[in-house]
């Protein structure tokens, strides 16, 4: 390996650490973002079941 080339695995290796950092950060945003609609079905879920009658009309 001449000098030239051991040079440059460190700075490929910081370019991989950043492109891991922002995929991570990606998907952390995307579980969160999933976290939050699941939220919001559940809770629109639960108001819907409250609503409802005893025999799902809601009428009761």
């Amino acid at each position: 390996m001449t000098a030239q080339q051991s040079k440059q695995y460190p700075a490929t290796n910081e370019e991989r650490k950043k492109r891991e950092a922002e995929a991570l950060r990606a998907n952390l945003a995307r579980r969160k973002q999933q976290q939050r609609s699941r939220k919001t079905v559940d809770q629109n879920t639960e108001a819907d079941e409250q609503g409802r009658g005893s025999d799902g009309s809601g009428k009761d």
